[in-house]
């Protein structure tokens, strides 16, 4: 018999869940604070400059994602109490609320028309993984933050990325938690079909350059985790580049496995506090990129602007020493 946890809020294992979708093992109070980071990305010179911390302040914020014109940066954060969208304006430095719910929302993402944005609402969340467990839990909002409708039927969606106005990668949860089998689906909202992309998925999603297929990390193989790519109907995925390991000695489940896709086709992902980028070209691996030891953190997810000039990423932020 497993030794019985200490209970915690349901505010804590939404949190927990966000991060993570794992069981949750540790108490509110000893979470990180995690925080938002921006930084200028010219691939031409090879640098990346410009690294400002948006969410100085402790608190949870995380799953930073662009508007589509590029101009602001939306994520979730748990300052107001419960977890909901905030917005901040790269040019004029301002933060505001954009939601404002005592439900949980998590990975904000703007629609592919621009008209709002998607994001996973979770009202009543089960105990195990914290997701929705009554209703679909991918809706729609308005900018103005109200909710308008699901934008999918598909119960338990954790994780989400458009591929174009009718086609979503969706990450789905288990609904039993000792089997632990979560999945990856292509879903087409115009025929109701999905292609089934991994049973062994990572919670980074996205999409080619082309806007064709869907971009997934497949960890089937556990020692070889792969950057993967599949479109609607095709019945096998094609394999693009194994992900980087991690530093020695890190655990297996704790390496990473978030990426952001740039317009050129390559990809971008981190190692701690390295960003490193395939260039898009078979047979070739990640290389070192950027090595960004003033934020203070590891590097989780990862988003970049549509132009791909910036790059956005929360930030695991380490405490200080005394």
């Amino acid at each position: 018999m497993k030794p019985a946890l200490p209970p915690l809020s349901r505010r804590a294992v939404l949190a927990l869940g966000a991060l993570g979708f794992s069981r949750p093992l540790i108490a509110a109070d000893a979470r990180p604070s995690v925080a938002i980071v921006v930084a200028r990305l010219d691939l031409k010179a090879g640098t990346v400059s410009d690294v400002v911390n948006l969410t100085p302040a402790p608190g949870a914020n995380f799953q930073p994602s662009f508007t589509r014109d590029g101009a602001a940066v939306l994520f979730a954060s748990d300052r107001s109490g419960s977890n909901n969208v905030w917005r901040h304006e790269l040019a004029s430095g301002k933060t505001t609320a954009v939601t404002s719910t005592p439900h949980n929302l998590y990975s904000p993402t703007a629609l592919p028309d621009g008209s709002g944005f998607s994001a996973i609402r979770v009202v009543d969340a089960d105990p195990a993984y914290g997701i929705e467990s009554k209703q679909p839990s991918l809706w729609r909002f308005g900018w103005d933050g109200q909710e308008i409708a699901p934008v999918v039927p598909v119960m338990r969606v954790g994780y989400h990325a458009w591929v174009d106005a009718d086609r979503l990668a969706l990450f789905i949860v288990d609904d039993v938690p000792e089997r632990n089998a979560h999945r990856a689906v292509l879903f087409n909202r115009a025929t109701g079909q999905s292609t089934p992309l991994t049973d062994k998925p990572g919670r980074s999603l996205g999409r080619t350059a082309d806007g064709r297929q869907a971009l997934f990390v497949d960890q089937t193989d556990p020692e070889h985790w792969q950057l993967c790519a599949q479109g609607e109907g095709e019945a096998s995925s094609r394999v693009l580049v194994e992900t980087p390991v991690g530093p020695e000695g890190l655990k297996d489940p704790n390496r990473s496995q978030y990426f952001a896709a740039l317009p050129d086709g390559s990809i971008v992902m981190a190692r701690g506090t390295l960003l490193l980028r395939w260039d898009g070209k078979p047979g070739r691996r990640f290389e070192p990129l950027a090595e960004l030891p003033g934020i203070n953190g590891n590097i989780r997810n990862i988003a970049a602007s549509p132009d791909g000039s910036r790059l956005a990423f929360s930030v695991t932020l380490t405490v200080p020493k005394a």
